[in-house]
């Protein structure tokens, strides 16, 4: 970090950033890091990261955070976490959360939405409201009340409420609610309630038994029973 400059931003929001392993602490004002990097207030509870190699934000008393072009990004008990063409993103704990044409997306216990668009490779979700992913390279899912995933080369879903898979390469399912599929070339359903298949082939498996509360969203190994094939066009 080389210079700070301070604003009159009033703010009761104090966020911790951790730089390259270096932290600090930051309500207003601007950090200059090296290589063009910085760290802005922008507005009462606002804080813009752009450009950094390596960060993790924390806190902030449910302000907003918002990531642009960094390597690896964090947000750790946030209010809301935006991420914009980073490499790999990170989110334990947020309200809400946006990630848009990043490499890899990781992301925790959100009480709210969940966007995730265009990731080069594997979106991972455990816990949140509702989930929508699209044109990732693959989905991993679990424990969503509602999810949405389109357009993956591979999806994999687990103990989520209300689940819609469209246009996926491969799919496996298990322990969901209501699940629809529209046009995957090759999926499995296990251990779910209602099953709407648009344009697919789906193979569903009666499940004997399966734990009811498996521990982190784990996917467990079903004892499965003969496979019945549905498909339509």
């Amino acid at each position: 970090m080389v210079a700070v400059e301070p604003k009159s931003v009033p703010s009761a929001h104090q966020f911790t950033v951790v730089i390259d392993g270096v932290e600090t602490a930051i309500h207003e004002g601007v950090l200059r890091c090296s290589g063009r990097g910085t760290v802005a207030v922008v507005g009462p509870g606002v804080l813009e990261v752009t450009r950094l190699r390596h960060v993790v934000v924390r806190g902030g008393g449910g302000g907003d955070v918002r990531f642009s072009r960094c390597g690896y990004a964090a947000a750790e008990g946030c209010g809301s976490a935006s991420f914009d063409r980073c490499d790999a993103v990170r989110v334990d704990g947020a309200r809400g959360v946006s990630v848009r044409r990043c490499r890899s997306a990781d992301v925790e216990r959100v009480d709210g939405a969940v966007a995730i668009r265009r990731c080069k490779g594997a979106a991972r979700v455990r816990g949140a409201g509702e989930l929508r992913v699209g044109r990732c390279r693959e989905a991993d899912v679990g424990g969503c009340a509602d999810a949405a995933v389109a357009r993956c080369r591979a999806a994999r879903a687990d103990w989520c409420g209300a689940l819609a898979l469209g246009r996926c390469g491969s799919a496996e399912v298990t322990r969901c609610g209501a699940v629809r599929v529209d046009r995957c070339r090759d999926a499995s359903v296990a251990g779910c309630g209602a099953v709407a298949v648009r344009r697919g082939k789906v193979s569903v498996v009666e499940v004997q038994k399966l734990p009811m509360s498996p521990p982190m969203y784990q996917q467990v190994e079903p004892v499965l029973a003969a496979p019945v094939e549905i498909t339509s066009k």
